[in-house]
């Protein structure tokens, strides 16, 4: 699957071609526009009126402000942009296994899943794990598939770091389509450090983040997923689109 991270949309790059162009044009135009009004002000012959070229110069200024000001805006939100696509291509990049052991990248479940990531400290991950249990059948009907990742410290006195327990290594149909354990918790880690430093978030609750069919973000936040109010908001999937179906590469190790 390529991992190329999606070209700005076209129509903000033509408005970045568009305000680019008429801000240089007005730029230019106040350019010519002084040195009209300095002949004015010097009386040089066949000047032109300084309330005429005054008003010209007035007007170029506004029009070369408004149009740097929304190539700017724009230039600012294509930046955030790209950013978070790569953000989320390198989320896409990060290595799950399969309740088959099968081995594959977030990314590869595009398409079949709707990936659901309950980050925290192994306490937190194991009780969203099992808020989501009884909402089983009806998360798995709008293909939501469960990544507990114990990747914060935890409470010693609880539970000494240790990771949630796994259920038992049944592989049917109905387990691969529920849950996944994520691999090499370091680049977990690495990823949520980063995105938590950016967002200056609280991991007091614990984290958690939704994505949709496509792999985009669609949800994150602040404590265990809102499993409720995911089963609300998403529409059941139509027959098994999930990771019986998956391409053939797998992730490396």
């Amino acid at each position: 699957m390529a991992s190329k991270t999606p070209p700005p949309s076209l129509d903000r790059a033509l408005r970045l071609v568009l305000f680019g162009f008429f801000g240089i044009s007005a730029s230019v135009g106040a350019l010519i526009a002084t040195t009209q009004v300095i002949a004015s002000l010097g009386g040089a012959q066949r000047a032109l009126p300084l309330a005429d070229v005054a008003q010209s110069l007035g007007i170029d200024l506004a029009a070369a402000g408004t149009f740097a000001f929304f190539l700017r805006r724009d230039l600012q939100a294509r930046d955030k942009q790209i950013a978070r696509l790569t953000r989320e291509e390198r989320l896409g990049a990060l290595p799950l296994s399969l309740a088959n052991g099968r081995r594959v990248k977030v990314g590869q479940l595009r398409s079949f899943s709707r990936v659901v990531i309950a980050a925290g400290s192994p306490e937190q991950v194991a009780a969203a794990v099992q808020a989501a249990e009884p909402l089983r059948e009806q998360l798995q009907e709008r293909g939501v598939l469960v990544v507990p990742l114990p990747i914060f410290p935890g409470d010693p006195a609880s539970s000494n770091g240790a990771a949630p327990a796994e259920s038992s290594g049944s592989s049917s149909a109905d387990d691969l389509r529920w849950k996944a354990t994520p691999l090499r918790l370091e680049e977990w880690k690495a990823w949520f450090d980063e995105q938590t430093a950016l967002a200056n978030a609280n991991l007091d609750k614990g984290l958690y983040i939704s994505l949709r069919l496509d792999g985009r973000v669609r949800g994150s936040g602040q404590g265990p997923p809102p499993w409720q109010r995911l089963i609300a908001q998403l529409a059941p999937l139509e027959g098994a689109r999930m990771c019986l179906h998956l391409p053939a590469t797998s992730a490396q190790t």
